[in-house]
């Protein structure tokens, strides 16, 4: 099975199982930008990558919200000492939402994800590629204008191998 598919599966069976206790489901897209730091920044010429992702939102009440979400990250190409890089990101993840107040306003969040980057690397007419699987965990804090809208800064650490 590949992780795609594990990964729109395991959203779809949160979906489904989780809201039971929920008082409140939403399904939501995002849309985002990502900085590079580390070995990532090194690899991709510290260009930022343009990412899309789904998410649920299962509001418990009080302020409590936990939001399953599957995000895809790419970066541009970088050509880095003769070597033409190429890097995307795959994730799910959960993050554990606490609204300040209420169902707008700010908010924090700390989450967990599975990420799988895919590596692809061309020098000389030779190419290779790898993918490889890590653990994530983010924390960030944002702002709700409405149940719908909402802006957030997101600090995510995950291994990153090329």
């Amino acid at each position: 099975m590949t992780f795609s598919r594990f990964a729109l599966g395991t959203l779809v069976a949160a979906g489904l199982a989780l809201p039971a206790p929920a008082q409140d489901v939403r399904f939501g897209a995002q849309a985002h930008v990502s900085l590079p730091m580390g070995d990532l920044k090194d690899a991709v010429d510290s260009k930022a990558g343009i990412g899309v992702g789904l998410h649920l939102t299962l509001d418990f009440g009080q302020g409590r919200v936990l939001r399953p979400r599957l995000d895809y990250v790419a970066f541009p190409d970088a050509t880095v000492f003769s070597v033409k890089n190429r890097v995307n990101d795959l994730s799910l993840g959960a993050d554990y939402l606490y609204m300040i107040e209420g169902k707008t306003g700010c908010y924090v969040l700390g989450g967990l994800s599975a990420n799988r980057w895919k590596f692809d690397a061309e020098v000389g007419g030779l190419s290779f590629s790898t993918s490889t699987t890590k653990l994530g965990y983010a924390v960030g804090t944002g702002y709700a204008f409405n149940e719908n809208a909402s802006l957030e800064l997101r600090f995510t650490a995950t291994k990153f191998d090329s």
